[in-house]
Protein backbone atom coordinates (compact mmCIF):
# COMPACT_ATOMS: atom_id res chain seq x y z
CA UNK A 1 0.00 0.00 0.00
CA UNK A 2 2.92 2.52 0.82
CA UNK A 3 4.80 1.54 -2.32
CA UNK A 4 1.20 2.73 -4.24
CA UNK A 5 1.40 5.99 -2.44
CA UNK A 6 4.65 6.61 -3.54
CA UNK A 7 4.48 5.98 -7.24
CA UNK A 8 1.21 8.51 -7.18
CA UNK A 9 3.43 11.14 -5.34
CA UNK A 10 6.07 10.75 -7.26
CA UNK A 11 3.89 10.74 -10.78
CA UNK A 12 2.74 14.10 -10.25
CA UNK A 13 -0.29 15.45 -11.87
CA UNK A 14 -1.91 13.37 -14.67
CA UNK A 15 -3.82 14.12 -17.68
CA UNK A 16 -6.34 11.93 -18.78
CA UNK A 17 -7.48 11.74 -22.67
CA UNK A 18 -10.44 14.20 -21.68
CA UNK A 19 -8.04 16.92 -20.40
CA UNK A 20 -6.36 16.64 -23.27
CA UNK A 21 -9.14 16.85 -25.97
CA UNK A 22 -10.20 20.12 -24.05
CA UNK A 23 -6.41 21.41 -24.08
CA UNK A 24 -6.38 20.63 -27.94
CA UNK A 25 -9.90 22.33 -28.07
CA UNK A 26 -8.08 25.54 -26.36
CA UNK A 27 -5.06 25.43 -28.54
CA UNK A 28 -7.33 25.32 -32.13
CA UNK A 29 -8.93 28.18 -30.49
CA UNK A 30 -6.02 30.04 -29.50
CA UNK A 31 -4.35 29.71 -32.79
CA UNK A 32 -7.53 30.78 -34.53
CA UNK A 33 -7.47 33.93 -32.46
CA UNK A 34 -3.99 34.85 -33.14
CA UNK A 35 -4.25 34.62 -36.15
CA UNK A 36 -7.33 36.95 -36.47
CA UNK A 37 -4.59 39.02 -34.17
CA UNK A 38 -2.37 39.03 -36.91
CA UNK A 39 -4.99 40.33 -39.38
CA UNK A 40 -5.87 42.95 -37.50
CA UNK A 41 -2.60 44.15 -36.39
CA UNK A 42 -1.85 44.31 -40.10
CA UNK A 43 -4.84 46.59 -40.93
CA UNK A 44 -3.82 48.67 -37.86
CA UNK A 45 -0.21 49.23 -39.51
CA UNK A 46 -2.26 49.97 -42.77
CA UNK A 47 -4.55 52.30 -41.32
CA UNK A 48 -2.17 54.40 -39.69
CA UNK A 49 0.27 54.63 -42.51
CA UNK A 50 -3.01 56.01 -44.26
CA UNK A 51 -3.37 58.19 -41.55
CA UNK A 52 0.21 59.31 -41.59
CA UNK A 53 0.88 59.72 -44.91
CA UNK A 54 -2.37 61.55 -45.91
CA UNK A 55 -2.92 63.65 -42.73
CA UNK A 56 -2.24 66.78 -44.57
CA UNK A 57 -3.94 66.33 -47.66
CA UNK A 58 -6.94 64.74 -46.78
CA UNK A 59 -8.01 66.07 -43.68
CA UNK A 60 -11.66 65.01 -42.86
CA UNK A 61 -12.05 68.63 -41.21
CA UNK A 62 -9.62 71.10 -42.70
CA UNK A 63 -7.32 72.62 -40.13
CA UNK A 64 -7.07 69.30 -38.04
CA UNK A 65 -4.34 67.60 -40.09
CA UNK A 66 -2.51 67.10 -36.68
CA UNK A 67 -5.09 65.04 -34.78
CA UNK A 68 -4.97 62.25 -37.84
CA UNK A 69 -1.50 62.07 -37.58
CA UNK A 70 -1.75 61.79 -33.67
CA UNK A 71 -4.24 58.79 -34.68
CA UNK A 72 -2.17 57.25 -36.76
CA UNK A 73 0.78 57.01 -34.32
CA UNK A 74 -1.78 56.26 -31.65
CA UNK A 75 -2.31 52.88 -34.05
CA UNK A 76 1.17 52.44 -34.43
CA UNK A 77 1.65 51.94 -30.79
CA UNK A 78 -1.11 50.16 -30.55
CA UNK A 79 -0.29 47.37 -33.03
CA UNK A 80 3.08 47.42 -31.77
CA UNK A 81 1.64 46.64 -28.18
CA UNK A 82 -0.40 43.48 -29.31
CA UNK A 83 2.93 42.24 -31.08
CA UNK A 84 3.49 40.44 -27.68
CA UNK A 85 -0.02 39.11 -26.65
CA UNK A 86 -0.41 37.07 -29.75
CA UNK A 87 3.70 36.05 -29.88
CA UNK A 88 2.11 33.97 -26.32
CA UNK A 89 -0.99 33.11 -27.94
CA UNK A 90 1.33 31.34 -30.27
CA UNK A 91 3.03 29.52 -28.10
CA UNK A 92 0.39 28.42 -25.81
CA UNK A 93 -1.22 27.37 -29.16
CA UNK A 94 1.51 25.19 -30.20
CA UNK A 95 3.28 24.03 -26.88
CA UNK A 96 -0.01 22.95 -26.08
CA UNK A 97 -0.61 20.98 -29.16
CA UNK A 98 2.64 19.41 -29.62
CA UNK A 99 2.15 18.68 -25.58
CA UNK A 100 -1.07 16.63 -26.35
CA UNK A 101 -0.15 14.69 -29.38
CA UNK A 102 3.40 13.54 -28.02
CA UNK A 103 2.76 13.82 -24.31
CA UNK A 104 6.13 15.61 -23.58
CA UNK A 105 5.21 17.62 -20.40
CA UNK A 106 8.24 20.22 -21.78
CA UNK A 107 5.90 21.36 -24.34
CA UNK A 108 3.26 21.32 -21.89
CA UNK A 109 5.41 24.00 -20.00
CA UNK A 110 5.75 25.62 -22.32
CA UNK A 111 2.80 26.03 -23.90
CA UNK A 112 1.34 26.94 -20.11
CA UNK A 113 4.18 29.67 -19.83
CA UNK A 114 2.84 31.01 -22.78
CA UNK A 115 -0.88 31.21 -21.33
CA UNK A 116 0.67 32.78 -18.29
CA UNK A 117 2.72 35.80 -19.88
CA UNK A 118 -0.57 36.21 -22.08
CA UNK A 119 -2.41 36.44 -18.87
CA UNK A 120 -0.35 38.48 -17.10
CA UNK A 121 0.02 40.80 -20.10
CA UNK A 122 -3.54 41.58 -20.30
CA UNK A 123 -3.44 41.75 -16.52
CA UNK A 124 -1.28 44.29 -16.76
CA UNK A 125 -2.74 46.27 -19.10
CA UNK A 126 -6.33 46.28 -17.83
CA UNK A 127 -4.93 47.78 -15.02
CA UNK A 128 -3.19 50.73 -16.84
CA UNK A 129 -6.29 51.19 -18.75
CA UNK A 130 -8.49 51.30 -15.37
CA UNK A 131 -6.30 53.75 -14.57
CA UNK A 132 -5.83 55.88 -17.18
CA UNK A 133 -9.83 55.66 -16.85
CA UNK A 134 -9.87 57.17 -13.37
CA UNK A 135 -7.52 60.14 -13.79
CA UNK A 136 -9.86 60.86 -17.24
CA UNK A 137 -13.04 60.57 -14.27
CA UNK A 138 -11.34 62.83 -11.49
CA UNK A 139 -9.51 65.19 -14.70
CA UNK A 140 -13.66 65.63 -16.10
CA UNK A 141 -14.81 65.93 -12.86
CA UNK A 142 -12.26 68.47 -11.99
CA UNK A 143 -12.82 70.49 -15.02
CA UNK A 144 -16.46 70.39 -14.43
CA UNK A 145 -16.15 71.58 -10.77
CA UNK A 146 -13.67 74.52 -12.22
CA UNK A 147 -15.75 75.47 -14.54
CA UNK A 148 -18.80 75.44 -12.31
CA UNK A 149 -17.35 77.84 -10.05
CA UNK A 150 -15.77 79.98 -12.77
CA UNK A 151 -19.52 80.94 -13.76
Amino acid sequence: MEEEVKIQESAGMVINESMKADLLSSAKWAKFLCIVGCIGIVFMVGVAVAMLAFSSKFAVIPGMAGIQGVMGISYLIMAVIMIYPIIKGFQFANGTKAACLTNNEAELARGFAGLQGYLQFMGILCIIVLIIYALLLIGGLAAVGIAVSAS
